[in-house]
């Protein structure tokens, strides 16, 4: 059993938009003189957005597809004419997705219309028009766009109910589940009769929540005996466990304590997770065992039920009922402090990195430079003109490259490569 998996999963390559290039243009026309640089700056690229969403519940639309790009930004043209920003992309995901990027968690996006930015969109290059200045009234200084990469992305969907069902086996958890909402679990009296979660929504005096049964959980339970912890792993969205407990097992407490041993071993987080206690099939208890039942539990509040009677249900459900609301109006104030935080806090991914590590390699008179730092300028800067021949030297030089690759014997003639971007050194005295 340990091989099943009950987390919806999907992995998907996201990417960015580019942003547009700039433009190289001088204004040209009859009777006007001088007309200057008019060439306009490219249009920003499109972003990968992730947005929650009430009106899905799996992930199984990815399945059929697993690339997704935002629209590039649109060049630079003459006349300073800026290129359109390229559209963004929203990728609607179902209330309790996890995006992992690397390994790592970024965001669990828990209710609906949450938002986060993961890949943004590239800058679009300046033209030279932008680079006008008292000092230089003509530039042919201009810039192509960031260029954004494919980036891979996970996403993970745990089940998300109100209400989730906690207890040894045969404990009555599909019983109460298929009496008070509209599930139907397999019912039967031997260990892990439930082998998935099973979902149902409760609908109580008009207050709906939904309610989760999952397989009954043994000592162990929290380094992957019985069932494993791919099940804990499900109550961990829960905002109410709802502990139960059968009137037939001959130590109530011993086995309450043990399942909150091994839900401490799993998360101090769950642990915390406010808790109902439910003693099942109290049919088969007098007056007298109850109170000894109380009063083994000291001063926790119990609850008993007969979900096959239908006996207890209704206070117990009022409970619920009136936990979770308390509950949603904590979580509403949280909420509403998050939206109102500025968007760009949601922003995870930027391609412009400031890492200046870079590597030289010199094979015959060619220095082959690597490194974050230099790809990004030799993407972003064309050396078709000589003011941006010399605005990538300056930019190495302000990083330390070229004095590194004096120190290794840089001579005038020798050729600098990053990646597909090739130039020669023709003035010594430029360094």
């Amino acid at each position: 059993m340990k091989n099943i998996t009950f987390i919806d999963e999907a992995k998907i390559k996201i990417k960015a938009g580019n942003g547009g290039d700039g433009k190289l243009a001088f204004h040209r026309e009859k009777y006007v003189e001088r007309g200057g640089p008019s060439g306009g700056n490219g249009g920003n690229g499109g972003s990968i957005y992730f947005k929650a969403t009430t009106n899905l519940n799996t992930l199984l639309g990815f399945r059929g597809k697993s690339i997704y790009k935002a629209e590039n930004g649109q060049n630079g043209d003459i006349k300073n004419m800026t290129g359109r920003n390229g559209k963004d992309f929203f990728i609607l995901v179902p209330i309790g997705t996890e995006i992992i990027l690397n390994e790592q968690k970024l965001i669990d996006l828990t209710y609906n219309n949450q938002i986060i930015i993961v890949a943004k969109g590239g800058k679009g290059g300046r033209g030279n028009a932008s680079f006008k200045s008292s000092k230089n009234n003509a530039p042919t200084i201009y810039e192509k766009g960031e260029q954004t990469e494919f980036i891979e992305v996970i996403l993970n969907l745990k089940l998300l109910a109100d209400v989730g069902l906690l207890g040894l086996p045969n404990a009555g958890k599909s019983t109460l589940i298929s009496v008070i909402s509209n599930a139907r679990p397999k019912i039967d009296n031997y260990q892990f009769t439930t082998l998935k979660p099973q979902l149902g929504v409760v609908n109580y005096k008009n207050n709906n929540f939904v309610i989760t049964d999952l397989p009954g959980l043994i000592a162990g339970a929290s380094q992957n005996k019985g069932m494993g912890i791919e099940f804990l792993k499900h109550l961990t969205r829960t905002k109410i466990l709802l502990h139960l407990i059968s009137a037939e097992e001959k130590d109530l407490l011993k086995n309450y304590r043990l399942i909150r041993k091994e839900i401490s071993l799993y998360s101090k987080k769950l642990a915390k997770t406010p808790e109902i206690i439910v003693i099942t099939k109290m049919d088969i208890l007098n007056k007298q065992q109850k109170e000894i039942i109380k009063n083994a539990f000291s001063n926790k509040k119990i609850f008993f039920i007969s979900a096959i009677k239908h006996q207890g249900l209704n206070l117990l459900l009022q409970e619920i009922v009136d936990n979770l609301n308390n509950i949603n109006k904590l979580r509403q104030i949280e909420n509403d402090k998050f939206l109102n935080k500025e968007t760009e806090e949601f922003i995870y991914h930027k391609y412009q990195k400031e890492s200046i590590e870079f590597e030289i390699v010199k094979k015959d008179n060619t220095w082959i430079i690597s490194g974050k730092y230099p790809k990004y300028w030799a993407n972003r800067i064309p050396l078709t003109t000589y003011e941006n021949y010399l605005r990538i030297i300056k930019k190495f030089e302000n990083k330390g490259i070229i004095a590194e690759l004096k120190a290794k014997g840089l001579k005038e003639g020798d050729i600098i490569t990053v990646k597909d971007t090739y130039f020669t050194v023709e003035y010594q005295n430029n360094f």
